[in-house]
């Protein structure tokens, strides 16, 4: 997110949010709060128009977030599986709702750096196959 402010900065945008949103170094999403969706505001080319959208934006930030170690792979997996929740488990959120509670598992769940593994995965496939 600041790199993409600092461009939008390059190119002659400007304004408070795009101003923050640079100057942050490592933010995870709630450092990020509401600063992307109101430098895309400032730069007026960019609106979400849906929950799905906003979900999906959302869930970008925290794949992103767990895929950079900002945040622990299985928190996020638990934020993906309540947004996947929110949208009634679309496929592409789908392996988050099982992932995401397999912490609590008791014995049943997957060695620790086995599940962060397959969260980590799973983070990376979202990335790739979420729409920009």
């Amino acid at each position: 997110m600041p790199g993409f402010a600092a461009e939008a900065l390059e190119a002659g945008y400007d304004g408070l949010a795009l101003r923050r949103l640079a100057g942050l170094i490592k933010p995870n999403s709630m450092d990020v709060g509401d600063l992307f969706q109101r430098a895309l505001l400032e730069i007026g080319t960019v609106k979400i128009l849906s929950q799905q959208e906003a979900v999906f934006f959302l869930s970008r930030m925290v794949a992103t977030d767990i895929v950079e170690g900002r945040i622990d792979p299985q928190r996020g997996a638990g934020i993906l599986a309540g947004y996947a929740a929110m949208l009634y488990y679309p496929p592409i959120l789908n392996r988050f709702s099982q992932l995401g509670e397999m912490a609590f598992w008791g014995e049943y769940v997957s060695s620790d750096p086995k599940l962060v593994h397959e969260i980590m995965v799973e983070a990376h496939q979202l990335l790739a196959s979420l729409p920009i």
